[in-house]
């Protein structure tokens, strides 16, 4: 280690490093590395020493090795972080370990927590010490015998810093010692009188801190102590605004050599600091000797009687020739909606724990509105400033005055481009202040305002925006359904949009589920369709229209050449509306995805469909789920399809299709080239529909997907679809979850995964495989050159089931997503699977919730991801009784 890269840098770099290590790494770890690195240690002389709880058995042991003169900083706190109260074992350390010690060069001390008996005995002990910094954090709950003390070690001391955290200077506190050195002082509270003996006892002081000055009518006649102060302050810094300009000017006064004003205050319930006339009234003759002004106001509100402040007026005093030509102070205005705060604010700010918020930002120097995370200390820089287009506030209780903030933000912003404000609970007055902005804006394209409470009133604002807006593609306003009746959107909301859609020429997307709107609001939509150019997508879910407003809706689909996408599941349309989509369907030549889904179309409304599909060359995707139309229905869409050549995706989930309707639609596969989707969960076609569908498969040459979920398969009808998988060179997946296959069926597609070559995806959750069917999977995964997405869940494979697959990972270099959640495979099956990610290079997802894994499992995983580097998403927290230690562990290593 003596000829180490470390070892032959320069000492004066060694200690730079040594600067920023604990006292622990330096005498415990770094000095018995060699003989170099020891007798560099013994040389560094700038220690820092913390005595608390959490260092009481390090300081025990570095005591007897750490010499005084090494020392120049010390920490003594009296706090026991882990039961979160007060106890004086920094103190004892103290004097159990450095009794007869003196710190000859010790310059800085910190006593946090501090009770003022134990504060004189520590002051005391180091009478004799070259102090340069001294630092309180008092315990009590008043300061009188706090400062004695203090003021009485000052008269010992030559100190030029002294910080009295949050530690008032009242009425009642003593006067200043004569010839007092202090350049630095920080405080909490003081009183007025108090701050003009501080100018007038400290002749040296340069920097001055405090929380407030707390003034009164008084303060106006206030006389200095002397006719004159000699005042030699440079920095002033106030943790809390001044109520008026006056003052400001009452503290400003006494002092000639002020340089730089620090003003700040965080989460003040007062405003008066963001009226106009605030800033109007400052004594602009007082702030021309100041070079640097710096502050920061934060103004929260979450308050319901907040009252709306005029940014566009208050901004206004900054933009004069004195702020922004003679004294260069540029100030902006800042909203953060996560914190729901309105700020004030120099550029550069003084503020540290705030330097990267997400805030809509307005300076002095233009009128642009910026979405930014720029740090607060940092110049504006139009190069350098990230550009920020996208804006999530889902779900953060955004109510109607956070709106009005958010939209003075939107209103000149030239780089959003997408703004979620989802699941909150903005009303129409919300909904006004955002169309306001909208009139404006030219950058934003999609604004999702769903699940909130706008009703009628803010859907009119929000149309009328429409009309002038020319960037905005993409309207969410869905689920805008409050209980009251008279705050959703419904048919009026309806009416307002409709006159909008005649005349925008940019909106593509308009979303309208769940609205409260029945056939009449759907008349007026479909009569503002008739007339739009550009609208390509429609929802309008769960609003009720029956077969009268899908009649409007097909009106208006014969003559509109734009609508691409119709979403109307939920409406209760029956046969009658169906047949008039129907009729629209021979037609209309842009339609490509029509979704009827959950609605009540029996096997007449699914003829009517079947006929359109005959004739119709545009739609492309047909959702018919849960809509009940048997066999028939089936045999009717089945026919259709032997002659159409354009659907590619086809839904009949839920529609009570048995053996028979399962047969024409096997039929239909035979003949049909173009379908690629067919969704078939929750229909009970029996072994016989199965056979059928399996030689369907067999012979197909389009679908890519096969969903085929809880239709009670079992092993038989599970043997059909295996050999129907044998010979299909096009599906690449397939579901087949809660089909009760068991063993035998898990068996039959093991066999057939063994030949096929196509298939990336297969699904079979929830099928009773158990353990020896998982054996049978395992064993054509070793051969399978295909598949890459498996899903076991919940199948009782248990330990030894999982054992086989994960024999099976050792050599198979395919699959990359593997779910075995709920199987119960423990701390042995982990163990299992641990290992063979050890030596696997192509897994990169696996999903192992609720299998009682526990720690000991746990580990098997933190310590095979040390070697494996492909894993990427490993989820196990979920119900395996993981300790939060193991937990972080595991994150550490998947990181």
């Amino acid at each position: 280690m003596e000829n180490s890269p470390l070892t032959t840098l320069p000492p004066e770099l060694i200690y730079h490093i040594f600067d920023y290590c604990d006292i622990r790494t330096i005498l415990l770890s770094v000095r018995g590395v060699c003989q170099i690195l020891y007798a560099m240690v013994n040389s560094y002389d700038r220690l820092a020493i913390t005595l608390n709880s959490k260092s009481a058995w390090t300081m025990k042991s570095v005591s007897r090795i750490v010499r005084s003169e090494q020392v120049i900083s010390l920490t003594i706190a009296d706090y026991d972080s882990k039961r979160f109260s007060w106890c004086d074992i920094g103190t004892k350390l103290f004097f159990s370990l450095f009794t007869n010690v003196e710190f000859t060069r010790l310059h800085s001390l910190t006593l946090k927590h501090i009770k003022d008996n134990d504060l004189k005995r520590l002051l005391q002990s180091m009478s004799g010490v070259p102090l340069v910094s001294l630092s309180i954090h008092s315990d009590e709950k008043k300061y009188d015998q706090t400062w004695i003390i203090v003021l009485e070690a000052i008269i010992r001391a030559n100190l030029q810093k002294l910080y009295m955290r949050y530690i008032d200077y009242m009425e009642e506190h003593m006067p200043w010692p004569d010839q007092c050195s202090l350049e630095h002082l920080s405080i909490g509270n003081c009183a007025y009188s108090k701050y003009l003996l501080i100018l007038h006892q400290l002749p040296k002081l340069r920097t001055l801190v405090m929380q407030n000055c707390i003034m009164n009518e008084k303060n106006k006649a206030v006389v200095l102590p002397t006719p004159t102060i000699y005042c030699s302050l440079e920095s002033l810094t106030i943790d809390s605004y001044l109520r008026t300009p006056e003052q400001l000017e009452l503290i400003l006064s006494p002092i000639s050599s002020l340089s730089r004003l620090r003003l700040i205050s965080i989460f003040d319930l007062s405003e008066p600091v963001f009226h106009r006339s605030y800033w109007e009234q400052l004594n602009y003759g007082q702030m021309l000797k100041i070079d640097r002004f710096e502050f920061f106001f934060s103004y929260n509100n979450n308050h319901i009687n907040r009252k709306f402040i005029d940014f566009d007026s208050l901004i206004d005093p900054f933009r004069t020739p004195f702020w922004l030509n003679e004294k260069q102070w540029f100030v902006s205005w800042g909203y953060v909606p996560i914190l729901n705060e309105v700020w004030l604010y120099t550029v550069p700010s003084p503020i540290i724990d705030r330097q990267s918020v997400l805030r809509f930002e307005i300076s002095s120097m233009d009128n642009t509105s910026r979405l930014t995370e720029r740090p607060l200390n940092r110049m504006i820089d139009h190069a350098l400033d990230q550009t920020l287009t996208t804006l999530v506030l889902f779900q953060k209780d955004i109510r109607d005055a956070h709106v009005q903030y958010i939209a003075i933000g939107v209103k000149n912003n030239t780089t959003l481009i997408t703004m979620d404000l989802s699941h909150n609970a903005i009303r129409d007055i919300g909904a006004q202040h955002l169309a306001d902005a909208l009139r404006n804006n030219t950058a934003l394209i999609t604004l999702n305002l769903s699940h909130n409470a706008i009703g009628n009133v803010g859907a009119q604002h929000l149309s009328e925006a429409l009309r002038y807006n020319k960037s905005l593609t993409t309207l969410d306003i869905g689920s805008n359904n409050s209980n009251n009746e008279n705050n959703t959107i419904g048919n009026v909301g309806a009416q307002h949009l409709s006159g909008a859609l005649q005349n925008n020429k940019t909106l593509t997307t308009l979303n309208l589920n769940y609205c409260r709107i029945d056939s009449v609001g759907a008349q007026h939509l479909a009569d503002g369709l008739r007339n739009n150019m550009a609208l390509t997508t429609l929802h309008f879910d769960g609003n009720s229209i029956e077969d009268l407003g899908a009649q409007y809706f097909a009106d208006a689909l014969k003559t509109n050449t734009t609508l691409i996408t119709l979403n109307l599941q939920w409406n209760g349309i029956e046969n009658t509306g169906a047949q008039h989509l129907a009729d629209a369907l021979q037609h209309n030549k842009t339609l490509t995805s029509l979704n009827l889904h959950r609605n009540k179309i029996r096997k007449a409304g699914a003829q009517h469909l079947a006929d359109a599909l005959r004739n119709n060359t545009t739609l492309t995707t047909l959702n018919l789920d849960g809509n009940f139309i048997g066999d028939s229905g089936a045999q009717h869409l089945a026919d259709a399809l032997t002659i159409n050549t354009t659907l590619t995706t086809l839904n009949l989930s839920a529609n009570k299709i048995e053996t028979a309707g399962t047969q024409h639609l096997a039929d239909a596969l035979i003949e049909n080239t173009t379908l690629t989707t067919l969704y078939l969960e929750w229909n009970e076609f029996g072994n016989a529909g199965a056979k059928r569908l399996g030689d369907a498969l067999g012979a197909n040459k389009a679908l890519t997907t096969l969903v085929f979920h809880m239709n009670k398969l079992g092993h038989v009808g599970s043997a059909y679809l295996a050999h129907g998988l044998r010979n299909n060179i096009t599906l690449t997946t397939m579901i087949l979850y809660f089909n009760r296959i068991g063993s035998t069926g898990a068996k039959h597609l093991a066999d057939a995964l063994r030949i096929n070559k196509t298939l990336t995806t297969l699904n079979l959750r929830a099928n009773d495989i158990g353990a020896t069917g998982a054996q049978y999977l395992a064993t054509a995964l070793l051969v399978n050159k295909a598949l890459t997405t498996l899903n076991l869940d919940t199948n009782d494979m248990g330990t030894a089931g999982v054992r086989y697959i994960a024999d099976a990972l050792w050599d198979n270099r395919t699959l990359t997503s593997l779910n075995m959640s709920n199987n119960s495979i423990k701390a042995n099956g982990a163990q299992y699977l641990a290992d063979a990610l050890r030596k696997n290079t192509t897994l990169t997802t696996l999903v192992l919730d609720s299998n009682k894994i526990e720690d000991i499992g746990a580990k098997h995983f933190a310590d095979a991801l040390r070697y494996n580097t492909t894993v990427e998403t490993l989820n196990i927290f979920l119900l395996n009784g993981i300790s939060s230690d193991v937990q972080k562990e595991l994150k550490r290593q998947d990181n």
